[in-house]
């Protein structure tokens, strides 16, 4: 049965409401709780546990979530996922304090690994149901002011979240997550899922393995040359992003020493450029230009590499780093949100509704899975170069190139690709 027109728009209203509560709940926490590691440890890994974890779990529970994704009702894991989290986030609010020092990495490296397995949970169902939320005209708009609300979060988060932690402290953080994700779980409830699998299907899905199931997914993603080529770039993005994670706050505080200020500047810009990008693109029909809203993206991501180590390398004046930067920071973000609502759209028009679970879940983790890798190289060479910038200068080059020499094929597969 076609979802109506007032449907669907009531359907993203509710799916925009639920994600600015728990984009911003959630960004808010991860700070808080790198704030209070910090103030703990003294450790740099306290900002970089879940960059860490993450991807190394989506890898260990790539099939089983894929599988299960596309086993059982979107809605009803979206649920269990919140309660997962709401239980643990208690657990660690009634065990953190028995623990000092370094010692405060224990329950929050449990909680981060239970909550990390619930997102990713989460994530896929969400990517997998949006057949099931709207008709096939409204998912550009569904994707796009998705994209668009996470975005204006991350713009507040980092401000919001060191005024509630010199008020009220890390445990606070606790409970404004929890009151999220059980307000997040009522507006899910009133949201409507058009399931379109016959019993009959998940009957015959049940009986077959795990490994079997996943196979499934990993041929279909063999069958779309688009998709293959698009997840080795976004592997090699993500790879060199991680200078990027990590070290653009060594560079600004402790290779320039320019206090930290100036970090907050440039994660707002970028987090802007987000915004405009969603807001932008809920209006481009998602069949117009599409080529280029791939292309174009990728060059300019070798011109935002260029412009980060150009500036670090010319000047260390704070007032033209907070303005250059923020130029800087605003394009990258826009162009990470264009090519990756693009894609996001492209592939849940294009790929089966019974079997998108298993292509979002392995697309997600062959793109993320560099992050801890990307960060333990770029840390040991930050550390050893006495002049980060040159980090940028190369990476641009580096990505400049291979970029130049795969448009040609990538702008053809593009063409050939399914349904595009």
């Amino acid at each position: 049965m076609e979802i109506s027109l007032h449907e669907s728009n009531q359907q993203i209203f509710k799916d925009v409401c639920s994600n600015f509560i728990s984009s911003l709940s959630s960004n808010m926490f991860t700070y808080g709780l790198g704030l209070m590691l910090l103030n703990q440890t003294h450790s740099a890994l306290s900002f970089g546990i879940e960059l860490a974890i993450g991807p190394l779990i989506s890898l260990i529970f790539m099939i089983p979530i894929g599988n299960l994704v596309d086993k059982y009702p979107h809605k009803k894991i979206l649920l269990t996922s919140l309660l997962v989290r709401v239980v643990f986030l208690l657990l660690l609010a009634a065990t953190l304090n028995y623990f000092v020092g370094m010692l405060k990495f224990i329950p929050v490296i449990i909680f981060v690994l239970v909550n990390s397995i619930a997102v990713i949970f989460a994530t896929t169902a969400y990517s997998a149901s949006v057949h099931e939320l709207v008709n096939e005209n409204k998912i550009h708009q569904l994707s796009s002011l998705t994209s668009a609300t996470s975005s204006f979060a991350n713009i507040f988060a980092p401000v919001l979240s060191v005024g509630v932690y010199s008020l009220l402290g890390f445990q606070s953080f606790i409970w404004i997550e929890i009151g999220a994700l059980f307000l997040s779980a009522v507006i899910i409830l009133t949201m409507k899922f058009h399931y379109k699998n016959s019993p009959a299907s998940k009957n015959i899905s049940q009986q077959k393995s795990q490994l079997t199931n996943f196979k499934k997914g990993l041929d279909y993603i063999t069958q779309r040359p688009l998709i293959k080529s698009l997840i080795a770039i976004a592997m090699l993005l993500n790879f060199m992003f991680s200078s990027i994670n990590m070290g653009l706050p060594y560079i600004i505080n402790t290779q320039l020493h320019l206090g930290n200020s100036p970090i907050g500047i440039l994660d707002t810009f970028n987090a802007v450029g987000g915004l405009l990008a969603g807001l932008l693109m809920n209006f481009v029909p998602d069949n117009k230009a599409k080529r280029s809203r791939i292309i174009a993206p990728l060059f300019l991501f070798g011109v935002y590499f260029l412009s980060l180590g150009t500036i670090f390398n010319l000047t260390t004046e704070i007032k033209l780093i907070n303005i250059l930067g923020s130029i800087t920071m605003f394009i990258g973000g826009l162009s990470i949100s264009v090519l990756n609502i693009t894609i996001q759209i492209h592939i849940q028009k294009t790929t089966p509704t019974a079997i998108l679970g298993r292509v979002s879940s392995t697309m997600s983790t062959a793109n993320t899975i560099v992050f801890p890798i990307g960060t333990l190289f770029f840390t040991f060479i930050f550390q050893n170069i006495s002049n980060g910038a040159l980090i940028y200068l190369v990476c641009g080059i580096i990505w400049l190139l291979v970029i130049t020499l795969v448009t040609p094929r990538l702008n053809k597969i593009i063409s050939v690709d399914k349904n595009s």
